[in-house]
């Protein structure tokens, strides 16, 4: 794979850390979009580029893509399961700076708890009875989101995960493309941010919705 410049956008959090180290790692120069730089860890494949930017702010992100191939959105509310926009203000702004600076591709984590129609009756219903309860409003604000991708003039892939756990990467992860895997299952932070680096740019994954699970 060609070196690229890739921007991280939440690169503290326990994924999109991953995703930063990964990159570093394949040998791309990684910018890493933070809020707070002190959360930033010390990377093992090398120094990454830190910007200081809050995504719910309108123009947070101007000139922060400058220069840059892909921009990769790892966002997260840090635990909270309340009312937010954290993720559909976060699309915008990323988008909105993506274009302005002619960066190529977008991937952005949602969830594949925004589809539960798929699944064995037993699944169906735990899923609606206690998950959707608990991350109604984390989904509602991913659905914005996905809507923002989709009307976005800048490619992009929109990557679901289930639950995620962490632990070592799947050498055969399972992969669903613009339909959901028929079993909920979890996903190990590790396989999702190796898949992730490993499609940075890739045209086969523009405009797709790809939901990942562990095999």
């Amino acid at each position: 794979m060609e070196a690229m410049r890739v921007a991280v956008v939440g690169a503290a959090g326990r994924t999109g850390r991953l995703v930063a180290e990964g990159a570093l790692a394949a040998g791309h120069t990684v910018t890493a979009v933070v809020r707070d730089r002190s959360r930033l860890p010390v990377f093992a494949h090398g120094a990454v580029r830190a910007v200081t930017a809050d995504v719910r702010e309108p123009g947070s992100l101007r000139g922060a893509f400058e220069g840059h191939d892909v921009v990769v959105s790892a966002l997260g509310t840090g635990g909270g399961r309340g009312p937010t926009t954290v993720f559909s203000a976060g699309a915008r702004e990323v988008v909105a700076a993506c274009a302005a600076e002619g960066v190529g591709h977008v991937l952005a984590m949602s969830s594949a708890g925004l589809e539960s129609g798929h699944l064995p009756w037993a699944q169906r219903v735990v899923t609606r009875l206690v998950v959707d309860r608990m991350y109604r409003e984390i989904h509602r604000d991913l659905a914005r989101m996905e809507e923002v991708l989709a009307g976005s003039p800048v490619p992009w892939t929109v990557v679901r995960v289930p639950l995620l756990k962490d632990g070592p990467p799947s050498a055969e992860p399972l992969v669903g493309y613009d339909a959901p895997l028929p079993r909920a299952g979890t996903a190990n932070r590790a396989t999702v941010a190796a898949w992730i680096v490993a499609r940075l740019g890739d045209p086969a994954v523009f405009r797709r919705r790809v939901t990942l699970a562990d095999g």
